[in-house]
This record gives structure tokens, C-alpha cells and sequence, in this order.
């Protein structure tokens, strides 16, 4: 099925037998099943993120999901807070902005994705 399997490692790209590879595929989707999902408003914020860090392309204050949402701030930074503890969700790079939200980056990275209407933004 597979031609060949590359894992990262450091500077060096090391190939994986199919068999490990499926092993740790297997191994992280029970990971995952055991995650709680997100709540609505969880989701809600984190989707404002995911559709408006590319359209402002800069870090999103927790006052304009506030305001956006229509949650209190409280709120808002509970939801920030565990989405963050989460780590694939999103990214407050020292402060309480939020830098990135799976799979989209208000930082310049060389990963650059472009839309079918033109607009560009960096990928996580």
C-alpha cells in the first residue's frame, strides 16, 4: 500500500517500516477517542480563530473574541485557556493573544497557502 514511510527525526528523515507505522497510527487515534470533544462555545472560538487569524493576519486579542462571540471576557479566557492546554487547538505565545489556531498562523512561516481567490496566509 505504502512506498515509503519518513518520520522526522531531528535534521534526519528516517524511514518507518509499514507495520510501526500503522501501530502508531492505531496507538494515537485511542488517544484521541479518549479526549473529551469540544464544547459549542469551544468550538465557536476556536473556529473565530481558525477563520480570522488569516483574513487579520496578526494575533487575535481575547477582548475581539469577546466581542465577536458574544461571551464575557471570563469566558472567553477559560475557553483560551483549556483550548491552549489542548496544544492542537491553539497557541498564546507569551501573552494572552492568540499566535495560532490548527492549522493556520498569524506568524510568517515557510509553510504558505494560497486560495482559490488569492488570499495567502502561513500555515501552522
Amino acid at each position: 500500500m505504502f512506498e515509503k514511510i519518513l518520520l522526522g527525526v531531528g535534521q534526519r528523515m528516517v524511514p518507518v517500516p509499514e507495520w510501526l507505522f500503522r501501530q502508531m497510527v492505531q496507538r494515537d487515534a485511542r488517544k484521541l477517542a479518549k479526549r473529551p470533544p469540544l464544547e459549542p462555545d469551544e468550538r465557536r472560538v476556536q473556529h473565530f480563530a481558525v477563520r480570522e487569524i488569516p483574513r487579520r493576519r496578526e494575533p487575535i486579542s481575547p477582548d475581539v473574541f469577546a466581542a465577536e462571540l458574544d461571551l464575557s471576557l471570563e469566558q472567553v479566557s477559560q475557553i483560551l485557556d483549556e483550548l491552549e492546554r489542548r496544544i492542537t487547538y491553539l497557541c498564546r505565545r507569551g501573552g494572552e493573544y492568540v499566535v495560532w489556531a490548527y492549522p493556520v498562523t498569524a506568524e510568517e512561516t515557510p509553510h504558505q497557502v494560497r486560495m482559490d481567490g488569492g488570499e495567502a496566509f502561513s500555515a501552522a
